[in-house]
């Protein structure tokens, strides 16, 4: 910049040297950790897809999954600053009960998200799609 009759240069501000950065954490990676916990809980996995409120029938002809309890469920999850909001679809071991289960997958979600990323869970929506004998 130019003034007067003298070259000015730009004032450069030196980052704080204690600064190390942002972390970004993704919503496909807290998602990803949902459905691993749920994958390890042996009464729960992935369940059917829906069609119109029901299982469709013949789904895994079509190359679509079916209710698996050694599969991971369909989780999706959002991030509103450092808040966790986490969805899940999952199928169920009859005639294990849905509230233990539901539980016991919303405490281990919870605890795995805020260890492993230092997020927030603020909440976690199970549906419960399909119970597997």
């Amino acid at each position: 910049m130019v003034t007067g009759s003298r070259l000015e240069s730009p004032v450069r501000v030196l980052p704080d040297p204690d600064y190390l950065g942002d972390v970004i954490i993704s919503e496909r990676v807290v998602a990803k950790i949902a459905s691993q916990a749920v994958y390890e809980t042996p009464s729960a996995g992935a369940a059917a897809p829906r069609l119109f409120g029901s299982v469709a029938p013949g789904a895994g002809h079509m190359g679509i999954r079916s209710s698996d309890l050694a599969a991971r469920p369909k989780t999706s999850a959002q991030i509103d600053s450092s808040v966790v909001y986490v969805d899940m679809a999952i199928s169920v071991r009859w005639p294990e009960s849905l509230a233990d289960v539901t539980e016991r997958i919303r405490d281990t979600v919870e605890d795995r998200i805020k260890a492993w990323t230092g997020l927030t869970v603020a909440r976690v929506r199970i549906s419960v799609t399909d119970l597997v004998a």
